[in-house]
């Protein structure tokens, strides 16, 4: 039973994520239609993470099994006749048995996108949150060093079965011209972690929170806003 590894791009606009729901168009029940069309079988494929509604991915790890064997090249191939425009594989390969992509990616890196000005650029759009106003990138790069590395990460999450919310989390803010982009590195990351993150950053550059009060919200105060969905891209799984 040969063990598929994708390595996936998907613009998430019309998506409701990744993980297939009833009713409504999700990236993995394109890839597992698609799939099952080319192996004549049921093919159930495992995301390296779930990603929320809108959300995109640049570089996304999904794994799945198969009773038979297709060349890898014209696995590729199909996938790319069969698939919506707005998802792409770039990479089909057969791996180890015991390669899950959720289990066996050493880290991800999520990138937020703001687009601060008053005017929208529409090739940019898409996948930023456009944010009129002044924004002080300064307290911005504050607060980036307060939230960077070790630390309790439950006040910006959604907590489901999540045993592990201390995360060593590395961040950077480069901001040019009307583009602010922030990163995010971790081993690991919570349910809406990265986008309260951002939230709560975009908020110190407001002036509604000093950098000093997200200190708060490590001790576990829960913060209550998430930047809207557009503005992240899931940019590389570690591997």
């Amino acid at each position: 039973m040969p063990n598929y590894l994708l390595r996936i791009s998907f613009v998430g606009t019309r998506y409701s994520g990744w993980q297939v729901q009833p009713g409504v168009p999700t990236v993995q029940g394109e890839i597992q239609r698609a799939l099952g069309t080319m192996f004549g079988e049921e093919v159930k494929v495992v995301g390296c993470c779930r990603t929320d509604a809108g959300v995109h991915a640049k570089d996304y790890v999904a794994n799945f099994k198969t009773e038979r064997y297709i060349e890898e090249i014209k696995v590729l191939r199909g996938l790319s006749s069969l698939l919506p425009r707005d998802i792409g594989v770039s990479e089909v390969r057969v791996v180890p048995d015991s390669f899950h992509a959720r289990y066996s990616p050493k880290g991800k890196e999520y990138v937020y996108r703001i687009w601060n000005a008053e005017w929208r650029d529409p090739f940019i759009y898409p996948f930023s949150w456009h944010l009129p106003g002044r924004i002080d990138t300064n307290a911005m790069k504050e607060a980036v060093g307060i939230l960077r590395g070790k630390h309790d990460f439950s006040g910006f999450a959604k907590l489901e079965d999540e045993k592990n919310t201390v995360i060593d989390l590395e961040i950077d803010l480069k901001a040019e011209n009307h583009l602010i982009e922030i990163r995010f590195r971790a081993t690991h990351f919570l349910r809406y972690m990265v986008r309260r993150l951002a939230g709560s950053i975009v908020w110190v550059g407001q002036g509604r929170l000093k950098p000093s009060d997200l200190q708060e919200f490590l001790s576990g105060k829960h913060f209550p806003y998430t930047a809207p969905s557009q503005g992240l891209t899931l940019e590389r799984v570690i591997l």
